[in-house]
């Protein structure tokens, strides 16, 4: 009999501020890159300030299942929507959403939503100190861009491959109301 694949019940999901290097030292999301960015760089950045890093676990666990790092950026103004152009004449700060990944046998489970519903909801909170245009990331593949297509984030102008996506505040602080 195949081994049975875990079931995930959002409700036992804790969502916190990275507290160990330890907790995502098992994590495998099957991209290299993030695999590696996880277990070796995701504490040390956090601790330094330069991103902040939350990890999902299940509430009796400790292991890390997922994970997103934010930070804050600033974009071009050719990188905004063009009715927004002539309002940030400089460009725009975003609240930067570097990483979002799932561990492979926590894929396609709501996982991914829901941590990016967190990480909005922190995005629509700043926003109450900070000015921001909205949220940004960098899509990795045509599966990841319609996946934050679905959300309501929108390719910049001119991107194609591995494209800066945003979802504008308004558009966040409508979501998470």
């Amino acid at each position: 009999m195949p081994p049975q694949e875990p079931q995930l019940d959002l409700q036992r999901v804790c969502i916190t501020p990275i507290k160990s290097k330890s907790c995502l030292r098992h994590f495998c999301c099957s991209e290299p890159g993030i695999d590696h960015w996880a277990k070796d760089k995701s504490f040390k950045l956090h601790g330094a300030g330069r991103a902040r890093v939350s990890v999902a676990r299940l509430s009796e666990g400790s292991e890390g299942i997922g994970f997103y790092s934010v930070s804050l950026n600033h974009q071009k103004q050719d990188k905004l929507q063009h009715d927004q152009r002539d309002k940030w004449k400089d460009g725009a700060p975003f609240f930067y959403l570097e990483w979002v990944a799932t561990h492979r046998l926590f894929q396609c489970k709501g996982l991914g939503t829901h941590m990016l519903m967190d990480a909005l909801k922190k995005a629509s909170a700043v926003s109450d100190i900070v000015p921001i245009y909205g949220v940004a990331l960098r899509s990795l593949n045509d599966r990841t861009t319609a996946f934050y297509e679905r959300l309501g984030f929108a390719p910049a102008p001119e991107e194609e491959r591995n494209p800066l996506m945003i979802l504008p505040i308004w558009t966040i602080k409508d979501l998470v109301g």
